[in-house]
């Protein structure tokens, strides 16, 4: 029988873990930041016009580790002609939600 995910999660430290996490989780918003790019049918070079900066800051703004401030998700999504809207998840299982 193959080990589940949660199996092997669960035999490894919890701070092993947790960085694994962390790196998903920026992995997962640069892949977002390029998905996000190519649905408002724009390119690097686009965005970075927009933004009054090079092409190359923008590829790495998209890069798989980069953190992003609030402030510089915004300024991008803004570029391409959207808005930035926050869905909160209270521990209540509540939403709330606003636009930036």
């Amino acid at each position: 029988m193959s080990r589940t995910l949660e199996d092997i999660l669960s035999t490894e430290k919890p701070e092993v873990v947790a960085e694994a996490e962390e790196k998903a989780e920026a992995i997962l918003l640069n892949i977002h930041l390029n998905e996000i790019r190519i649905l408002m049918e724009k390119t690097q070079l686009d965005m970075a016009t927009a933004l009054g900066v090079k092409q190359p800051t923008i590829a790495g703004m998209e890069k798989a580790g980069k953190d992003l401030k609030l402030s510089t998700l915004k300024r991008y999504i803004e570029a391409g002609g959207g808005k930035v809207r926050v869905d909160i998840e209270l521990p209540d299982g509540k939403h709330h939600g606003f636009v930036l």
